[in-house]
């Protein structure tokens, strides 16, 4: 229903500032939070500017921003507390815990560090391309032949070959070996052929 004024029942009320349902919002959600970090000692990453990095002698920290999910990470349990105050003291915050999911990606901590794990992404992405049963493949790629660009008949689904082909992009992230080949799937998604269609069935069966 919204808010009614009892006192003034034919009164609206007048936004000062929203950050939330205009177009410019991503930006200036964004930029807040930037402006606020950096004045608390962080700087941006050179090769992502949602990564923001903290360095003072032995003491690092990190902070990685996906719209308004935070993940913070320190050297120290005092420096993770002490930057969760100042954050906290900023913007409205919920401590979620440790981190275990994040965007599709599985955290598992050993004693050497964290493994990061996309299993049920690629799980997902078999049983979008229906071949849940289909028989495993040893090799990524037929060395013995190049994908050609008009070599074959269009595949009748441009629109299913794009969308793997998306989807396997970002299972590059924990994935390295398989994106030169996830590369060159991706320079064909405007026409794609069967031809491209088997060497990206190929990777799946590698998966």
């Amino acid at each position: 229903m919204g808010f009614r004024d009892k006192n003034h029942p034919n009164h609206v009320c007048l936004i000062k500032k929203s950050l939330y349902g205009l177009k410019q919002a991503p930006r200036a959600w964004y930029q807040r939070f930037a402006d606020f970090v950096a004045t608390i000692g962080f700087f941006h990453s050179k090769s992502d500017h949602s990564l923001f990095i903290y360095k003072n002698g032995s003491d690092t920290a990190y902070i990685l921003l996906y719209v308004d999910d935070i993940i913070l990470t320190a050297s120290s349990d005092r420096l993770r507390k002490y930057y969760m105050t100042l954050l906290g003291s900023e913007f409205a915050m919920k401590d979620l815990g440790p981190l275990s999911f994040f965007l599709g990606i599985a955290v598992t901590r050993h004693a050497h560090g964290l493994f990061l794990s996309q299993k049920q992404y690629a799980a997902k992405i078999i049983e979008r391309a229906s071949m849940s049963n289909c028989s495993s493949c040893l090799t990524l790629v037929d060395t013995k032949s190049k994908l050609s660009a008009t070599g074959d008949a269009p595949f009748n689904d441009p629109t299913k070959y794009r969308s793997l082909a998306g989807a396997l992009q970002y299972l590059t992230f924990t994935r390295p070996d398989i994106s030169y080949v996830v590369q060159q799937i991706c320079l064909h998604m405007h026409a794609p052929t069967n031809e491209h269609m088997s060497a990206l069935k190929r990777i799946i069966c590698y998966l």
